[in-house]
């Protein structure tokens, strides 16, 4: 029995948790039992993956041509945009929905719950 506690909590391991709501919930356990895995290891190859993801684009460098306009002043022209923008809008704020949208959609389809 000690020797089972050990191998689930070694000393060299700590303890995350992450709060969720039910649906990802669901989704997370259905996609483990998929794969034959314990929800807890589907979860950290899950994070190891985004930790890899995440260090192949910290060591890339992304530059980002700036021209600046006929004055010079490229962040007044920036602000200048985004007046127009938000005229545009009504006043109204550009919000992130649409983004939440499709990545619902496209989790959908990848677990094939569509």
């Amino acid at each position: 029995m000690l020797s089972s506690l050990r191998e689930v909590n070694p000393v060299s391991k700590k303890r995350i948790q992450v709060y969720a709501d039910l649906e990802t919930k669901r989704r997370i356990e259905l996609a483990a039992a998929k794969q034959d895995l314990p929800v807890t290891e589907y979860c950290l190859q899950a994070i190891r993956q985004q930790l890899l993801e995440d260090d192949v684009l910290e060591g890339e460098k992304v530059e980002i041509a700036v021209r600046p306009g006929p004055n010079g002043d490229v962040i007044g022209e920036l602000r200048v945009l985004r007046e127009k923008i938000k005229a545009r809008r009504g006043g109204r704020l550009i919000t992130l929905d649409i983004l939440e949208r499709v990545r619902s959609e496209r989790d959908d389809e990848l677990f094939g719950m569509r």
